[in-house]
């Protein structure tokens, strides 16, 4: 840092900026080259405008403690890395890649940075933070608001391109350059390898899990290549777990963190269905582990002493061992007993990986990789009422196995949507409105629901449907996504305006032409609607 001065009133108060040397730096310039590619080249659905509201809330925030504490106006560097940390990951749906300025979900990103920020200050052991900042606010904030409000980064960003490939390479040097410089590249590998091997535990039972840019369930072995080779993993690997704030201290210490951080992290994603529970489930392995490491220190050299080193220490623990065997024979009984300690542990460790992985083995979802109904549920209308389901062309060269059972399941599931959408503008009922839709087309509904309780006006729409389409759907707003389930409708639709509170009944409209492409959504056993398109889409 460089010290400068100004006087105010007759005070002079210190002012602390930046250096090239200050690793912070370095960090920044890798996570702000990511973001330049991510509003250029990469599609990200994020904002300037949310990228600076997180960076002005935590700037703001440190600047004014700092300068409170010690009077003193002093660089908010790591103010700024735990925005950015913050903005990089967190998404709030609706919001539409290239919409530079908007400051849709605003209030998310001000709010998550000043909570992450706020973390390092209030919650505290032995003088230091406990948590990374940007990672206990952003999994308390996904698990308490839910996927409907807010999401994490995809673990995909799509097929490889220039883009993609720039992207990797600068994480990658980027996170070996600064974890080499700060020694904390046995931690990095030590949670990738036991992360990949843990992980392919889990993938090799039949592991499933869903995502919006994927068509179906992701299974087995492409589940694993997906995770393993995940920018946004490779970003928690390189940028958070490797916080030296928040990690031990001792070479042993950070290598045994980072192999715990791995498994726990493969742990927690093994009875996930979903891409947002699994990202949450990552993310969560770090928050548990920062507390961890405080027993953790009891069992592991001290830094600096004489066994921080891995083959040192376990060198000696098993010569130690040996010694309280006695003389005949000492060193070859522990020798052997603690091997097969190790490999008791490491039985207990497939275990709890495959058990773990119990609820996500068959999917609960409507489509299994052979194509099957995955979910033997009822319809979620009666069947006798369904219009004519056909399966498009397009959409059987993508999953040829598609069979009619599920299509009508889909077509049910769209109709029953449209219902709970009904009564929720007729009741004025949030909790309605989520059972029908989520992402940007709920937080429309809600809106509507709101600006009635505000004394407005909502249209209630009554559909005649005559057919049903099964077709894929590409998102034309995201480059990065992949085909989605969709449903093309084809019928009539008639518009009531209520008003007043509750609403008061209105005049319908003459029926007119209604074609729409539904985007869906598979929440547990059923789809939801995510969006809608006109016809053409796909």
């Amino acid at each position: 840092m460089t010290a400068h001065a100004f006087r105010v009133g007759g005070h002079e108060y210190p002012v602390v900026l930046p250096t090239l040397r200050d690793p912070r730096m370095h960090l920044a310039s890798v996570i702000i080259t990511v973001q330049i590619l991510g509003q250029t080249v990469l599609g990200f659905e994020l904002s300037i405008a949310q990228i600076l509201v997180s960076l002005g809330t935590a700037a703001a925030l440190e600047l004014a403690i700092v300068f409170h504490r010690q009077r003193a106006v002093v660089w908010p560097g790591s103010a700024l890395l735990t925005a950015n940390g913050v903005a990089l990951i967190l998404r709030v749906p609706g919001t539409e890649h290239g919409d530079w300025w908007s400051l849709h979900g605003w209030y998310y990103y001000a709010g998550i940075s000043a909570a992450s920020l706020l973390s390092k200050y209030l919650i505290r052991y032995r003088g230091h933070h406990v948590f990374n900042p940007s990672n206990i606010g952003l999994v308390v904030a996904f698990l308490l608001l839910g996927s409907n409000r807010i999401e994490p980064l995809d673990f995909w960003w799509g097929p490889m391109s220039p883009g993609i490939a720039a992207a990797t390479a600068v994480i990658l040097v980027g996170g070996f350059t600064i974890t080499s410089r700060l020694d904390l590249l046995g931690m990095a590998a030590g949670f990738w390898i036991t992360f990949a091997l843990s992980l392919g535990i889990v993938a090799s039972t039949g592991h499933c899990m869903t995502a919006t840019w994927h068509l179906g369930p992701i299974c087995g072995a492409s589940f694993w290549w997906v995770l393993v080779t995940s920018p946004e993993v490779l970003i928690f690997l390189f940028f958070m777990i490797t916080d030296p704030k928040t990690t031990p201290t001792g070479r042993v210490a950070r290598v045994v963190f980072g192999i715990c951080v791995g498994f726990l992290a493969a742990l927690l994603v093994a009875p996930q269905t979903t891409e947002f529970a699994s990202k949450v489930a990552v993310l969560g392995s770090l928050a548990i582990m920062c507390v961890a490491r405080y027993p953790l220190a009891r069992v592991v050299p001290a830094a600096g002493s004489d066994d921080d080193h891995l083959r040192r220490w376990l060198t000696r623990s098993l010569r130690d061992r040996g010694d309280h065997e006695g003389a005949s024979g000492a060193h070859l009984r522990p020798r052997l007993g603690t091997v097969g300690g190790g490999l008791t542990a490491a039985g207990i460790c497939v275990l709890a990986l495959v058990f773990a992985g119990t609820p996500a083995r068959e999917p609960t979802v409507h489509l299994r990789p052979d194509g099957t109904v995955g979910s033997q549920r009822d319809l979620a209308v009666d069947e006798s009422t369904l219009p004519p389901v056909t399966i498009s062309d397009a959409m059987r060269e993508l999953s040829p196995r598609l069979s009619d059972r599920t299509a009508r399941l889909m077509a049910a599931d769209v109709l029953a949507d449209l219902a709970s959408e009904r009564r929720a503008r007729l009741d004025l009922d949030d909790t309605a409105a989520t059972e029908g839709s989520v992402f940007s087309r709920l937080q429309d509904l809600e809106g509507e629901i709101a600006s009635v309780q505000a004394g407005g006006q909502i249209v209630v729409p009554d559909y005649t449907i005559d057919r049903m389409v099964i077709v894929p759907v590409y998102d034309p707003k995201n480059a990065q996504a992949g085909p989605q389930f969709g449903v093309e409708v084809h019928g009539t639709v008639t518009y009531t305006t209520y008003g007043g509170t509750p609403p008061t009944t209105g005049v319908p409209s003459l029926p007119e032409p209604y074609e729409r492409v539904f985007a869906l959504f598979l929440s547990g056993d059923r789809y939801l609607l995510a969006a809608d398109y006109p016809p053409g889409v796909e």
